[in-house]
């Protein structure tokens, strides 16, 4: 019997193409997985995947992936701010933080849908139940200044306590005290960070924001706190077009 004859055109292996969309469907399973685990992390866990992630896709630790923006800021340096998405601005506060001694958990980065945000615990900003900025805050805010003032991003600095009351003559109540500290914060990085003062703006909640239950002591430590939030969005300042216009009459 005479063989049947390949019809012409017919391709040799019709399901080919699955072997192509399985290995499509493993590279998304493992990006949501890593993306899924950069959602919510400390920093020191974050410094490590940005070390690896840096030397993976670059060839060289501390140095910014090629090719993942063009924003028109300047660094420190003087070089290419290049990009405000929240995995780049997650890597950036962890290089100006780099060096600084903390205690575990003191800060926290989160990537939540209105922004990044940083969470500054009380034990290291302020000493209980005072909104006075500690050293080691001042030092803090100095290092994180320059990432904050060149995302090109609204700033929003928000006082958090947890639900124990409080009742002293600077502070008759949490709201006054939320609001002295997310107040303090606002003034150091206006008056000694070099932000302008229309790009941030200071909030209180009070105890009206937990992120831990308050009735546990660890949990009211996590809910004292300021969080710094790189809210979503492009920051203009208002008085740009007048510089510029300034800039032109002094011109010869």
């Amino acid at each position: 019997m005479p063989k049947k004859k390949k019809k012409h055109g017919e391709p040799e292996n019709a399901e080919r193409w699955l072997l192509t969309y399985a290995d499509l469907i493993t590279l998304l399973l493992g990006l949501f997985v890593i993306l899924y685990s950069m959602s919510r992390m400390d920093l020191e866990k974050y410094k490590t995947m940005g070390q690896a992630l840096r030397t993976a896709f670059v060839g060289e630790p501390g140095l910014p992936a090629p090719g993942m923006g063009d924003g028109p800021y300047e660094d420190v340096e003087g070089g290419c701010y290049p990009d405000t998405s929240e995995c780049y601005l997650t890597l950036r506060l962890e290089e100006a933080l780099e060096g600084l001694e903390m205690e575990a958990g003191e800060v926290m980065v989160e990537i939540e849908e209105r922004g990044v945000v940083v969470r500054l615990m009380e034990t290291l900003m302020f000493d209980l139940g005072r909104a006075e900025l500690r050293p080691e805050a001042r030092d803090l805010l100095g290092r994180i200044a320059p990432v904050l003032a060149q995302s090109g991003r609204p700033l929003l600095i928000e006082g958090h306590t947890d639900n124990l009351p409080i009742a002293t003559a600077a502070f008759p109540s949490n709201w006054q005290l939320s609001a002295a500290r997310s107040a303090n914060v606002v003034h150091f990085l206006t008056r000694y960070g070099g932000l302008p003062e229309e790009q941030i703006s200071a909030a209180a909640y009070a105890d009206q924001r937990p992120v831990a239950s308050n009735l546990t002591e660890e949990g009211r430590r996590r809910n004292r706190r300021v969080d710094v939030v790189f809210l979503k969005g492009q920051w203009r300042s208002i008085h740009q077009g007048q510089g510029l216009a300034r800039l032109g009459e002094d011109s010869p």
